[in-house]
Formats: C-alpha cells, structure tokens, sequence
C-alpha cells in the first residue's frame, strides 16, 4: 500500500519534448519501445536531486527525491527493483498491467523510469507517498522472487498471509481480500497485526487454525462485520474486492441505497479513521522477531 500525493498527478503535461524522442531514451530498445508504447518517460537521473533512502522490502528498495522538470519541483518516489534484469519482460508485463489500471484514480501514478548511474539499476519513477491520501501502490511489481522459491517456500509477511496459502495452496483473489482484512484492522489499531508475536511456525499454525487479531474496543459494528468477512476461513466466503468497494463506498458516500448508514455511524467510522494511533489496549511493544518487509518463508502448515 502506497500513499498518494495528487498534486504531482498531471506532471506529463508539463513537458516540452522534441517530436522525435518526445517521451525520452533509455539506451534500451526493449524498455524504449514500451515506454513510446505506454506514453511513459524516460527521466535522466540528473533531474532529480536530495535523493534519499526510505526503507526496503524483500526485493526492492525505495527512496524519495526531488524532481524538476522545467520550473517545477515534485517529490516522487524511486523504486528499485532487485534483480530487474533477470525479469525485465515480466516486470514491463506489469507495469503495462498497472497502466491499464490507473485510469480508475484509486492506483498510484507511474511517470515513468530512470537509471541510477553508480549502481546502472533500473528505477520506476511514481508519486511520492505522504499522508494526503490512500491508493493502491503495488499491483505485483515485478516477480523476481518466483525463481528462487522452492517448492513449498511460501514470499510474504506471515500476518498478511492467508491461512489456505500457508497450507501450500496457491495465491488467489481470495486471498489478497484476507490481506486487506488485515490492513482493515490496522486501521483500527493503529499497529501492525501480531506485532507482538514471533512470525514463526508457530503463529502460522495459530493463523491456519482460525486465530485473527483481537478486534478493537467501540469498532463500528458494520466495519467489524466486513473485517470479518474479508478474513474467514474459507476463500469462497470472502467478498471481492468489487462488493468491498461498494460497501465502502455507502459508508463514505452514502450512496442511494435502502441500507444507507446513519449519520451517526458514519460519524464513528470516520472518528475511528481519524483516531490517534495506540488508542487501544494492545500490547504494541514489537517483538524482536517480527518482521513486515516480505520474505521466502520455508514453512509448510500441515492440518
């Protein structure tokens, strides 16, 4: 989940390009073919500075900078995928995938890819995250973990993974709404599920036998109905991500529907979003084995 800045949405139309390299060459001909294809650009590294280092998951690391095009000065986000040139053809795959997508104004925007020239690593160049406001951010960016999984290593954070993938069954759409539950109670919490717990063999029998994060005190009972829905043990009983979004959308903009919410749970929804982070009674010291950046986890739940 990536977080999204709107003013850095129309950054394209500031550019003044030649006719013949209008979106830019990377020296590439797979990568400059799809970015003429896809309307991307191709940004030298030299118009960005204060680059900066912000965290790292399990196959990519992040950083923020400044970029100016012409008078203008954006912060954006640099992501660099590791071993990228091992899977170039599938992470342009998805990209072209999240292009096709971001139409819909709810995924973050692509502007395009630039070269770092110490490392010669290739960098996606998209909105810089802040705390205006929420859009999705990875669609599956690029899968070079899928060579070097073994045959039942299991890639992800052990909280967000759903408990038939952590059987050995195989990732679904059912499964990524499981994964939202989680980002639904973490809204309410303020913490990261099973902060508190070692993401062992252990907590990953717990999860496969039906244990779930305790739901938090005052949660609006139409919000704890939904989490719970999104996390049940079985896949075909959780809702897409279609009825989630209309679900969500009467909460927020009361929709004509013969179940509009009332004003006052609306209220309470929105004083729950609103709400300062640790207002619970959690245990929410992080355990020393705990970890949230994905990672190959070579553990099988036998049940």
């Amino acid at each position: 989940m990536i977080i999204r800045h709107s003013c850095t949405s129309n950054l394209i139309g500031n550019f003044d390009f030649g006719y013949w390299d209008r979106y830019g060459k990377s020296g590439n001909a797979t990568l400059d073919k799809f970015i003429h294809e896809s309307k991307l650009l191709w940004i030298p590294y030299d118009q960005f500075k204060d680059v900066e280092y912000c965290d790292k998951g399990g196959f990519s690391k992040v950083y923020k900078a400044i970029w100016l095009p012409g008078n203008d000065y954006n912060e954006v986000v640099l992501k660099c995928h590791v071993n990228l040139n091992e899977n170039f053809d599938e992470f342009l795959n998805e990209v072209s995938y999240h292009e096709m997508c971001s139409d819909t104004m709810k995924i973050i925007k692509l502007h395009g890819f630039t070269k770092d020239p110490n490392t010669l690593d290739y960098m996606v160049v998209m909105d810089y995250a802040n705390k205006d406001e929420v859009y999705i951010g990875d669609l599956g960016l690029c899968r070079p973990v899928t060579s070097l999984l073994k045959e039942h290593d299991i890639y992800g954070v052990i909280p967000f993974i759903a408990p038939e993938v952590l059987r050995g069954n195989p990732y679904t759409q059912a499964s990524d709404i499981y994964s939202f539950s989680m980002i639904m109670w973490e809204f309410t919490s303020g913490v990261q599920p099973f902060i508190n717990r070692d993401h062992d063999l252990e907590l990953s029998v717990s999860i496969g036998k039906g244990e779930r994060p305790e739901i938090i005190e005052n949660t609006p009972q139409c919000y704890v109905d939904l989490m719970e829905k999104c996390w049940n043990e079985d896949p075909l009983k959780r809702p897409s991500a279609k009825e989630i979004s209309q679900i969500i959308s009467k909460w927020i903009f009361r929709e004509c529907s013969s179940q509009i919410i009332s004003e006052e749970l609306r209220n309470n929804i929105v004083e729950l979003i609103n709400a300062p982070i640790g207002n619970n009674n959690l245990a929410v010291k992080p355990h020393s084995q705990a970890y949230y950046s994905s990672r190959i986890l070579d553990l099988l739940v036998k049940m």
